[in-house]
């Protein structure tokens, strides 16, 4: 096993898909997976205002977040883990470019009011319902295995 280098984890971070964020509840610890953005340094991703992960960030905004690939026969995985501080962001005008980055990468790449426009949106509505978490690292560390003897 080794590090991976923070160009590594940059590249990882973009092109990865799914992430799982963590956080604290009164039960303990909480994981759930997420459609996810990396921008600036910064984890972003789109959630309901209400909810067992909104409520646990609002009590505590400290949380580990998790991305991770691997090959069935363990030739090569990677995983990264961020341990940082969560915001929440409310402000529709702020929210809008973080939504704009996730619209390009799970959607089709339109501006944000066009794709609000389709058929079966309702963009008050769901700008209304919808939040922005966005995760400032504190910490950082990536591991990859890479196996020279494998069959693929």
């Amino acid at each position: 096993m080794e590090d991976m280098t923070p160009k590594e984890i940059d590249q990882f971070l973009t092109c990865a898909r799914v992430g799982r964020i963590g956080v604290i509840t009164n039960e303990g610890p909480y994981i759930v997976p997420v459609g996810f953005g990396y921008s600036n340094g910064k984890i972003f991703f789109h959630t309901c205002e209400k909810g067992i992960k909104m409520d646990s960030i609002r009590k505590n905004p400290n949380v580990c977040f998790e991305v991770d690939e691997a090959i069935s026969d363990a030739s090569l995985a990677k995983s990264v883990i961020i341990m940082g501080y969560a915001e929440i962001i409310e402000d529709r005008e702020r929210m809008i470019p973080y939504l704009q980055k996730l619209i390009d990468k799970y959607r089709v790449p339109v501006p944000f009011d066009e794709y609000m426009s389709r058929p079966g949106r309702d963009k008050e509505k769901e700008l209304s319902a919808v939040r922005i978490c966005l995760i400032t690292p504190k910490r950082v560390s990536g591991k990859k295995i890479v196996r020279k003897d494998s069959n693929f």
